[in-house]
C-alpha cells in the first residue's frame, strides 16, 4: 500500500496564519505580468510582516475554503481529505488516469484493468468538474479585495481581469485594480490607507451612440505623428497630469495620461465635442472628464490645481537639473528642500553632476535653437575625424524629428569598421577639452550588452559621455536678452553615444524617440510578436536568434509594420 502524500495547504507560501492578519477585511492580489517573481515575492513578505494577508493566486482564496465542504465524493473521500498518492509514472501509465493496483504474483486480466482505469478517469473527471464549478460559484470575490499591479495601463489591467473572471456568475462583485502606489502607501502607514481615484487604474468608458469616424491604430508606433498638431491645448493638460503621476509613481496613471495624449496628437482635426474620442483607444473616463471640461470652459480645475502646486512645481524645478531624477527630487522635497538656493546651502548632498547642472542651471533650462545645434555638429564631427578617420556623426533626438528647439543635444558615432569605435570616446573629448569647449563630461565605458540585447530594456550598453559644452556666442546674439548683454558663450547639455556600425539603426531608432513612441514600439514587439527590442538589437527568445538589420526600414518590416519616418515619430 502506497503511503497518503501529506496535505497540501493551499494558500501564500509562507503565509500568516489566520488569525495573524491585522485587517481581515483587506486580502490583496498581486498581479505578476511587469512585476516578476523576485520583486512579487518581496511584497508579499513586506505585506505579511506587517499584518496583510496577501492570497498567491487569484482564486487560491476559494479553493481554500471549499477545502472544508467534505462533500462526499466517489470513493468515500471528502473534497478536504488528503489525496492519495498517484503511482510512479512508467510504461503503461498516463498522466491523469489512475491505474488500479494489483496484489504482487497476481495477474489480472487486461479487460479488467482498461475498465477500472477508464472508471477511475470519469471519476477524476467529474471530480475536477464539481470542484471547478464549486470554485466558480461559490466565488462572490470577497476574498480578492484589492489587486495591486505595476508598470500596467487599464486596458492591460481589465484583460488582466476580464481573463479571470469572464465565468463567474452575474452579480460577482469584482476587487478593485490598484497601482502599486496604494500599496507602497499603505505599507508606509502600517494600515491600509483609503482608495482614492489616483490610486485606482484608469477603467475605459463604454461607449453609447455611433462609434469616432477616426479609426486611431491602439499603438503610438502604428500611427503617424507630426510635431504640430490640432490639440495641442488638450494633449499638453493630460500630459500635465502623466506628469504629476510620474512624480507620484503611479506608473499606471502615468501610462494611462501619456497613451489617451497621443491619441490626441494623431488625429487629423481639432476636438470640439466629446463625442469624436467615442471609439478612440486609451480614453478612459477620466482623460474624458478633463477633455470634456476643457471644451465647455476653456480650462480644467484638476490640472490648474495640479499646476500651482507646490509639490508639482518643485519636483518640476528639480528634475530639470542635470543629474537629477524624480527619486532624488522626491526625497529632497520630502526632506524640506524648495529652491535652488536650498540646495546651494547644502553642497554635500549633490553629486559632482548635480553641482555642474546647478551651476549652470540658467543656460541648461534655456532652450537650444538649432543654429547652435549646427553649431556643435560642426565642432563634434571636426573632432571625431581627427580621433578616427571615416568615422561618422549623426544627429538624434528630437531634432532628428524635426524640432527646431530642445533641452539637449544627442550625437550617435559610428565607424564603417565594426570595433573601430571602440575607446574612441575619450579621443574625441581630449580634442575638444584642448579647444576649451569642455565645461563638465562624464564618460562610461561599454559593458557587454548580452543581458540586455535580450531584455526590451530601455537602458544600452554603449560608451557614452554626458557632456556640457561650452558654445561661443556670435556677437549681436540675442541670447542675453534685451535686458542683459550677451554672454560671449553658452553652456550646452550634449550626449556623446558610440555604437557599433551592426547596431547604429537599432540605436539610432532607440535614440530618435520620441520616449512615448520608443515605450509602445518595445510593447508592441512583445506584446504582438513576442519579440525584445531595445538600442541594441531585436531578438526572439523563443527561437534564441537575432534579427539582422541594415536600416530602420528592416527593423519596421521584421516587425510588420508601416516604416514611420522620424517627423511622424512625435508621440
Amino acid at each position: 500500500m502506497l503511503p497518503k502524500r501529506r496535505r497540501t495547504r493551499v494558500g501564500s507560501p509562507g503565509a500568516a496564519a489566520p488569525s495573524a492578519a491585522r485587517f481581515p477585511g483587506v486580502a490583496i492580489y498581486l498581479a505578476e505580468p511587469r512585476m516578476g517573481r523576485s520583486r512579487r515575492a518581496f511584497l508579499t513578505r513586506l505585506a505579511l510582516s506587517k499584518g496583510f494577508r496577501v492570497l498567491d493566486a487569484y482564486r487560491c482564496a476559494v479553493v481554500a475554503k471549499l477545502g472544508a465542504r467534505r462533500d462526499p465524493l466517489p470513493g468515500g473521500r471528502g473534497l478536504g481529505a488528503a489525496p492519495t498518492a498517484p503511482p510512479p509514472r512508467g510504461a503503461g501509465h498516463r498522466v491523469g488516469v489512475a491505474m488500479p493496483s494489483c496484489p504482487v504474483g497476481r495477474r489480472t486480466p487486461l479487460r479488467d484493468v482498461v475498465a477500472k482505469a477508464q472508471n477511475a478517469r470519469a471519476g477524476n473527471l467529474a471530480l475536477t468538474s464539481r470542484v471547478h464549478m464549486r470554485c466558480l460559484y461559490s466565488c462572490g470575490c470577497p476574498e480578492v479585495t484589492h489587486v495591486v499591479m505595476e508598470q500596467t495601463s487599464a486596458e492591460e489591467a481589465i484583460c488582466w481581469q476580464e481573463r479571470r473572471v469572464a465565468a463567474f456568475p452575474p452579480g460577482c462583485t469584482h476587487p478593485a485594480l490598484l497601482d502599486i502606489s496604494w500599496f507602497t502607501e499603505s505599507m508606509a502607514a502600517g494600515q491600509p490607507v483609503p482608495v482614492e481615484c489616483r490610486h485606482r487604474l484608469e477603467v475605459a468608458m463604454p461607449r453609447k451612440g455611433p462609434p469616432s469616424p477616426v479609426w486611431m491604430p491602439s499603438y503610438a508606433c502604428q500611427r503617424r505623428t507630426p510635431l504640430t498638431h490640432y490639440n495641442t491645448s488638450l494633449s499638453e493638460a493630460l500630459e500635465t497630469l502623466a506628469e504629476a503621476a510620474g512624480f507620484e509613481g503611479s506608473e499606471g496613471r502615468f501610462l494611462s495620461f501619456c497613451r489617451a495624449a497621443s491619441v490626441l496628437k494623431a488625429l487629423p482635426s481639432p476636438v470640439t465635442a466629446l463625442s469624436q474620442l467615442q471609439g478612440l483607444p486609451h480614453f478612459g473616463e477620466h482623460s474624458c472628464r478633463v477633455v470634456q471640461e476643457l471644451l465647455e470652459h476653456g480650462v480644467c480645475e484638476e490640472v490648474e490645481r495640479v499646476r500651482l502646486s507646490e509639490r508639482y512645481q518643485t519636483m518640476k524645478l528639480f528634475t530639470q537639473i542635470f543629474g537629477v531624477g524624480v527619486r532624488t527630487a522626491d526625497r529632497w522635497y520630502r526632506e524640506g528642500l524648495r529652491t535652488l538656493d536650498d540646495l546651494r546651502g547644502q553642497p554635500q548632498r549633490l553629486t559632482q553632476q548635480q553641482k555642474a547642472g546647478l551651476q549652470h542651471y540658467r543656460d541648461l533650462s534655456a532652450l537650444v535653437q538649432r543654429p547652435d545645434v549646427d553649431a556643435l555638429q560642426q565642432v563634434v564631427e571636426a573632432a571625431v575625424g581627427q580621433a578616427l578617420p571615416g568615422a561618422t556623426v549623426t544627429l538624434t533626438g528630437g531634432f532628428r524629428r524635426g524640432k527646431l528647439q530642445g533641452h539637449d543635444v544627442d550625437f550617435l558615432i559610428t565607424h564603417p569598421e565594426e570595433g573601430r569605435e571602440a575607446g574612441l570616446l575619450p579621443r574625441v573629448m581630449c580634442c575638444l577639452k584642448k579647444q576649451g569647449l569642455v565645461l563638465y563630461h562624464q564618460h562610461h565605458r561599454s559593458e557587454d550588452p548580452t543581458h540586455l540585447t535580450q531584455q526590451s530594456h530601455t537602458m544600452d550598453a554603449f560608451e557614452r559621455s554626458f557632456c556640457i559644452f561650452r558654445l561661443p556666442q556670435p556677437p549681436g546674439s540675442a541670447v542675453g536678452g534685451p535686458q542683459r548683454p550677451c554672454p560671449a558663450w553658452k553652456a550646452v547639455r550634449v550626449d556623446l553615444v558610440a555604437v557599433p556600425i551592426s547596431q547604429f539603426p537599432f540605436a539610432l531608432l532607440g535614440w530618435t524617440g520620441s520616449r512615448h513612441f520608443e515605450r509602445e514600439l518595445r510593447r508592441f514587439s512583445w506584446k504582438e510578436r513576442g519579440l525584445r527590442l531595445n538600442s541594441h538589437g531585436l531578438f526572439d527568445p523563443e527561437q534564441k536568434t537575432f534579427f539582422h538589420a541594415a536600416s530602420e526600414e528592416d527593423i519596421f518590416r521584421h516587425l510588420g509594420l508601416e516604416y514611420l519616418p522620424p517627423e511622424q515619430r512625435n508621440a
